[in-house]
């Protein structure tokens, strides 16, 4: 039959024949596959005096969207033809069309013309044994029709696997919103998954838990990431994963995932990439932390004005607060190269010093006065505790109007649920509607119990923190005191940035004005106002008078 193939000396020498294998998932490895593949590859090879060539693979690969084309094996093949690398003449040997693409047909016959057209002869070797070359097809154009039914019936069954698989992942979400069982058995590092049937799990927090919790709270305690890895990685709490302990990167990440309160995101895919699908699902997982605080911690993390790591002890606790007067730039902190003063510390226009929109403001104020007089003469941040509980005071009015409306609403479901199971009674409607519609009002009915027992959790602890010192406006000289009697850089660091995260709460702004070489300090959004010249409170004032 070698009469039968195109010429298989080329000037240079034997002919190559590339075996092409190709296997969607790793798991068809364990079968037949890539051996009968490949023996008949070498069998081709023997049999036409071809010099084989067996490197050529795709496995775990689909065919599916052309990712094989696209980003796999066959894609360096045709890139090999187009730069001469493979020389024309030469062979590609696969088992079947299909093995090449199941994109639809005309996609899989551009692909299949592409290499066709590139001097390479396509050469099957499965139970059609067809050979495709450019000189054939032009003596013979049907045997393109028997390409052409392999390519469509490689599609379809991939278009009804595909199907298959998509209803199947669907029913799963389903099944999950309505609480009768779960997509997968794949879940945080913090929780672990025992299935308890055919898709459905028991899942239970373990000991990272505890972690997911201490690195919620030291980040409302005012701590950024790279603090909070420092300190786990000081205090040699074990990483998730990493054996190289903990990265900002993996903090930051962590502390934007709503799966640490439960809630998990259903995907699907959709044109070869992951994207959500639906609403998530409150409840999924059980949660590492509480809801107010992971809300509590998101509110902070999307404050424009947060600060990242600011050197070894947080040199400035009013990071993000300080503005221009003339460009309402921000203000930046230098260090002083004056001898005998080293270790001294100045805010400056940083639009000035980049020489950059300012011109004005050129003069540099001294921090250590700025941030005593503050501390020791702002009124305010000795009133804390007051604001403080009128802010509870008001919270705990807000939630108890949305307890109310929930209480009302339940009772509502509750009625509605009695109502249908006495109509199951009834013969005039189909029994399966009635329960359809009893399961939807249950589900109804127990998401807005959660929500109730979540608002009125909330409002136990609301209430127990009228009195909790942390919140008085001692916190922050009781703050000052400490830091001043830490011993060592990253205790320093902790104390006076949880400060700066309690003095955000109360002051809005500071302007520094190189004019007259003052600052004025904004309070509760303009609600009075200090003037602060030569490190002294030197006049106190309503911003915005009635």
């Amino acid at each position: 039959m070698q009469d039968e193939f195109p010429g298989n000396q080329h000037s240079s020498g034997p002919v190559r024949a590339y075996s092409y294998v190709r296997m969607s998932t790793r798991k068809q490895l364990r079968g037949d596959s890539l051996r009968r593949q490949l023996e008949r590859s070498k069998a081709f090879a023997d049999e036409h005096s071809l010099l084989l060539d067996d490197s050529l693979q795709d496995l775990g690969v689909s065919a599916w969207r052309g990712r094989n084309f696209k980003t796999g094996a066959l894609g360096k093949f045709l890139a090999m033809v187009d730069s001469g690398e493979i020389p024309k003449g030469s062979y590609l040997l696969i088992e079947s069309l299909d093995r090449l693409s199941r994109e639809a047909v005309p996609d899989a016959l551009t692909l299949f013309m592409a290499i066709i057209n590139a001097g390479i002869v396509i050469a099957t070797l499965g139970e059609d044994r067809q050979i495709y070359s450019r000189d054939r097809l032009n003596g013979d154009w049907t045997k393109l029709i028997i390409g052409l039914a392999v390519m469509s019936r490689g599609h379809e069954e991939s278009q009804t696997k595909s199907e298959r698989i998509k209803a199947v992942a669907k029913r799963k979400r389903e099944q999950a919103r309505e609480g009768k069982g779960h997509i997968t058995s794949i879940t945080p590092a913090w929780i672990d998954a025992t299935r308890t049937g055919s898709n459905s799990y028991a899942f239970t927090l373990n000991q990272h838990a505890e972690t997911v919790k201490a690195i919620y709270e030291m980040a409302a305690r005012g701590l950024g990431a790279t603090a909070i890895a420092r300190k786990l990685n000081a205090d040699g709490i074990p990483a998730f994963k990493s054996k190289d302990g903990w990265y900002q990167s993996i903090i930051k990440a962590l502390l934007s995932r709503p799966d640490v309160i439960g809630t998990f995101q259903p995907h699907r895919m959709q044109d070869g990439k992951r994207v959500p699908d639906g609403d998530p699902i409150a409840d999924y997982f059980p949660a590492a932390i509480d809801k107010d605080l992971f809300l509590r911690v998101q509110a902070m993390r999307n404050n424009p004005g947060r600060p990242g790591r600011k050197g070894d002890m947080f040199a400035n606790l009013f990071t993000g607060l300080c503005h221009c007067a003339h460009c309402g730039g921000s203000m930046t902190m230098k260090l002083s190269r004056v001898k005998g003063n080293e270790n001294g510390r100045y805010l400056v226009c940083a639009n000035y010093v980049r020489g950059h929109r300012c011109t004005d403001g050129n003069r540099h104020f001294r921090y250590e006065p700025l941030e005593a007089a503050i501390l020791d003469h702002v009124k305010e941040l000795n009133l804390a505790d007051a604001l403080q509980t009128a802010r509870i005071d008001h919270a705990i009015s807000d939630i108890n109007e949305t307890i109310a409306g929930l209480t009302i609403r339940l009772e509502e479901l509750r009625r509605k649920e009695q109502r249908l199971a006495l109509a199951v009674e009834d013969d005039s409607q189909p029994l399966e509607t009635i329960l359809d519609l009893l399961r939807s009002r249950q589900a109804e009915r127990q998401a807005v119990e959660a929500e109730l027992r979540h608002h009125q959790n909330k409002r136990q602890r609301l209430s127990g923190r009228h009195n909790d010192p942390e919140l008085t406006g001692d916190r922050i000289k009781a703050l000052q005191t400490a830091w001043g009697a830490a011993e060592d850089d990253a205790t320093r660091y902790a104390l006076r940035s949880e400060a700066h995260a309690a003095i955000r709460e109360l002051i809005s702004a500071i302007s520094f004005d190189s004019g007259t070489y003052s600052a004025v300090i904004v309070v509760e959004n303009g609600v009075s106002a200090y003037m602060v010249q030569d490190g002294r409170i030197s006049g106190l004032f309503r911003a915005f008078a009635a």
